[in-house]
């Protein structure tokens, strides 16, 4: 099991938009003297402005440094053997020998994270790949030459090792780490298997980087766009032909997508299996009785709260996600609902847009309510002169978003933001992740700073609800409060409805192989068209190729990461709105939560804060809040036009 620490797995200022124009977008800040720029995909990575560019400077001053920084870490690597069998000496010699191991460690994941940020923004560079795949490796090399270290500190008696962090003031750092060793001791195996282990580290990532060599090399058919020009069908320009207005354009494009995806299924498939067979070994190894316990069992979470998310989930479908595919068909005006139909909004004529400057702007005034501590470092960060945030696409650029950060150092935030209303809701949710990087690692200690997933997706979802939130007391027409109560429903739908369905796909795969099943692309489709069937209810209509889309979602890989995404956004919804109703203490509660970090266990962490995932009330409540929402959106609709 690896000692604590992730090894990670992201204008023009007209606006003529319905938001903007009724006032509810802020205008861009002109004072800021930010240069305009319009985004297209395919832009050169120079003709972007080099504001709207990160710098990784305050990690490496550039890829020369990043070497000379590589070889002194794995220099140091030698030098964790000789504390080896010395952790029962006295006090200050085990302070000493952690200390030089997450020392070692914190040095190994700061090259990590300047590769990958380096690689993301142009994946065209071999040289940037090199990197990745060095960092990787020296990652797995540093596991192997630390796998000493809990098995040694379980050899020691717990009631000694517990007093020796009393004897020196150094070692009371690691009393949380010393917590969850002692709870974990029956699943921390000898030194020589514990190395035999981290020795498999490459192996076991293999799966995910054969995945993302497929989603390089798979090649699309073009798809004409609303126009009529053929345009290119890629992964990163799929979500945008999904959700066209124009029914014809996304029918085509969803078919000619699913049906390349299908058509290269059986290697996704071999892939994915390879995944699953990798997280049952371990789980396995370690005398855990499924892969699902194993994995929740590494942020000490029940996997009663796995299980009750589905459990819950399949209570509530009739009521809430059935009944919005009613809705959408109605909407629409159409005689079911088929996959191209769940992504094109169901009030198409409030699409709204907003530039970079504008979101900014937006994000900042919807966050006032935490603070000006809080406010004072968000705008920093926002601020493209920051070096935070790297904005704009462009060819080469690794699709999506995400925020990383080395220890003590500043957030790095990848966009690919295009100008759409959307894209505010994206620099929302990776700021959220900025903040709690930033606020956690200038109040805790290396060991104690990085939050787990189960933490990490609430602070990003929380931002977007004080977003959405925001926006929504602003809305001044029928248009405006359709357009951003769809936004709600598709934020609970994608993140917790769906990710749910992730999460009981993934358990089913386990079970399949776990009882002796083979996964094969077909069977894959077999058990997630079942799922989609049960989610989306009797108004929905498969595609000969949806049930295929499994193939399409990189997070099978990450070992039941899925469901945190669900637990998340239903735990930001009640903490947002504690602070949003003016509970007394709610922000004071907050803040604490975020500055915490991995320093606690992440349920206890979560209670504190005022959320208890071992009950189901929280889970409850937002799916009370989607079937409010729906019957607001009737309301609307049923309002007079003025």
């Amino acid at each position: 099991m690896p000692l604590p620490g992730r090894m990670n797995h992201r204008p023009l200022f007209a606006c003529g938009c319905v938001l903007c124009a009724a006032g509810l977008m802020a205008p861009a800040d002109a004072a800021a003297g930010w240069p305009a720029y319009a985004p297209k995909g395919d832009a050169k990575r120079v003709e972007i402005p080099g504001e709207y560019r990160w710098s990784l400077a305050n990690l490496y001053a550039d890829a020369k440094a990043w070497e000379v920084a590589y070889a002194k870490a794995e220099a140091r690597l030698a030098t964790l053997g000789p504390c080896a069998g010395k952790l029962s000496k006295d006090a200050a010699t085990l302070r000493k020998c952690l200390d030089l191991v997450f020392d070692v460690k914190r040095e190994v994941l700061r090259l990590s994270v300047y590769a990958d940020a380096d690689y993301t923004t142009d994946r065209t560079r071999p040289e940037a790949k090199v990197r990745t795949d060095r960092a990787q490796a020296l990652f797995t090399k540093f596991e192997k030459d630390a796998a000493w270290v809990e098995p040694e500190l379980l050899s020691l008696d717990p009631a000694m090792l517990q007093a020796r962090l009393g004897e020196d003031k150094g070692l009371a750092r690691y009393a949380h780490f010393v917590d969850d060793l002692i709870r974990r001791r029956p699943h921390v195996l000898s030194k020589e298997q514990e190395k035999i282990l981290a020795l498999s580290g490459d192996l076991r990532a293999a799966p995910q980087f054969i995945y993302g060599a497929l989603e390089e090399d798979v090649a699309f058919p073009k798809v004409k766009d609303e126009k009529g020009v053929e345009q290119a069908l890629t992964f990163a320009s799929f979500p945008r032909f999904r959700s066209s207005t124009v029914r014809e354009v996304r029918q085509a494009a969803v078919d000619a997508f699913l049906g390349t995806m299908r058509a290269h299924a059986r290697s996704f498939a071999a892939s994915l299996d390879a995944a699953v067979k990798g997280n049952i070994f371990i789980a396995k190894a370690r005398g855990y009785g499924s892969a699902l316990e194993a994995s929740v069992d590494d942020s000490a979470v029940p996997t009663s709260v796995y299980d009750s998310l589905i459990r819950v989930t399949e209570k509530n479908l009739s009521r809430t996600l059935h009944r919005y595919v009613a809705l959408r068909k109605k909407l629409l005006k159409i005689d079911a609902v088929h996959y191209y139909d769940l992504y094109v909004s169901m009030f198409p004529s409030a699409r709204s847009k907003a530039s970079y400057p504008q979101a900014v702007a937006m994000v900042k005034e919807a966050l006032k309510p935490m603070g000006k501590a809080y406010l004072d470092v968000l705008s920093k960060g926002l601020d493209p002169a920051s070096g935070w945030v790297d904005v704009y696409p462009a060819a080469g650029k690794r699709p999506g978003a995400y925020c990383n950060a080395a220890y003590r150092e500043h957030p790095i935030v990848f966009l690919n933001h295009m100008d759409e209303l959307e894209d505010a809701f994206t620099l929302a949710h990776e700021f959220g992740h900025a903040m709690h990087f930033h606020l956690a690692n200038q109040s805790q200690e290396f060991i104690n700073a990085d939050a787990p997933i189960f933490l990490a997706e609430i602070a990003s979802t929380f931002n977007e609800e004080m977003l959405l939130d925001h926006l929504l007391k602003g809305a001044k027409t029928k248009d405006e409060r359709l357009y951003l109560l769809n936004r709600r429903l598709e934020g609970i739908r994608t993140t917790v409805f769906r990710q749910t369905m992730f999460a009981e796909f993934e358990r089913a795969l386990h079970v399949e192989v776990e009882g002796g099943g083979a996964l094969t692309a077909e069977r894959m489709a077999e058990i997630y068209g079942s799922l989609v069937r049960k989610y989306y209810g009797p108004d929905f209509v498969m595609g000969p190729d949806d049930a295929y889309e499994w193939s399409y979602i990189p997070h099978f890989y990450y070992n039941f990461y899925v469901y945190q995404y669900a637990t998340g956004l239903i735990s930001s919804i009640a903490l947002s709105r504690k602070v949003l109703s003016g509970e007394p203490g709610a922000v004071e509660s907050y803040l604490a939560f975020l500055k915490t970090g991995g320093s606690d266990f992440p349920v206890r962490t979560l209670q504190k804060a005022g959320v208890d995932l071992t009950r189901t009330d929280a889970m409850q409540a937002a799916y009370d809040l989607f079937a409010q929402t729906l019957d607001d959106i009737e309301k609307v609709l049923a309002e007079p036009v003025k």
